[in-house]
């Protein structure tokens, strides 16, 4: 995945985030999954954060600013919103003395990335609550928001229905960006919709997982088995990334979008 996502941001000049989730892939070590993509961004020719996804407690966290993350993510979400207000502020504090920036969320996004079911939206009471969103935001001073507005991790259940003009209205309170989870498998038409409402970070994962394996099984069944070796998979996931990524950067409009 890291050297297809490079080689498309590479061929578009596309700023991409490469983002570590330990939960999702727990048969990869963060002290060998994380620098590994800390090591490729540093050498690309574009612009590349590197990002630990949904962080639950301030010693990962640090684990992750000491593997060389960019940026980092505390997920206080669960959390009573006082205890996530202490919790992210603390964080905060330890991430930006190392100049590392923090995402921290605010509201309920259902759904799994990890146990892949179709998955319904939490309920509109547990959306982002715009007051409180900007109140958030100043008492902790987090450099990125994750929100809930009908996004969900995972593949979508039915219609989606992404409420933007909340995502609007948190926009006009708060400074700094705002972020999707749950951003794959979603109508290409509703894309530049979501962007121009006012997110500014998209995760992208699960329908590209699943496309990869559909790629893939088409790959073995057509191939001979006797010709095929694992190195051959490899090839083809990376081929298969790196069009994917290349799809993605248009439809997100990051295309040209890296510095020179």
């Amino acid at each position: 995945m890291v050297t297809g996502f490079l080689a498309a941001a590479e061929e578009t000049r596309a700023p991409v985030i490469l983002a570590f989730n330990r939960h999702v892939t727990p048969d990869i070590p963060i002290e060998l999954g994380l620098p590994l993509a800390v090591q490729a961004a540093q050498q690309a020719r574009v612009p590349v954060a590197t990002f630990l996804d949904h962080g639950h407690s301030f010693e990962e966290v640090a684990q992750a600013i000491r593997l060389g993350a960019s940026s980092v993510m505390f997920d206080g979400s669960a959390l009573p919103y006082e205890e996530n207000v202490r919790q992210t502020r603390e964080i905060v504090r330890m991430a930006h003395a190392m100049g590392v920036a923090v995402e921290a969320e605010l509201g309920s996004i259902a759904g799994s990335a990890v146990e892949i079911g179709d998955a319904q939206p939490a309920p509109e009471a547990y959306f982002t609550d715009p007051a409180l969103a900007a109140e958030f935001v100043k008492r902790t001073d987090v450099d990125v928001l994750a929100i809930s507005f009908g996004n969900v991790h995972g593949p979508y259940r039915g219609e989606p229905r992404l409420d933007l003009e909340r995502v609007r209205t948190i926009r006009a309170l708060v400074e700094i960006p705002l972020a999707m989870h749950g951003g794959s498998g979603l109508a290409d038409t509703l894309y530049p919709s979501i962007i121009a409402s006012g997110i500014s970070k998209l995760g992208y994962y699960t329908a590209m997982g699943m496309g990869a394996v559909a790629t893939l099984r088409r790959q073995l069944i057509e191939a001979e088995p006797a010709a095929l070796a694992y190195h051959h998979v490899i090839s083809a996931m990376v081929q298969y990334f790196r069009d994917e990524a290349r799809r993605v950067f248009a439809l997100t409009g990051c295309v040209a979008k890296a510095t020179p």
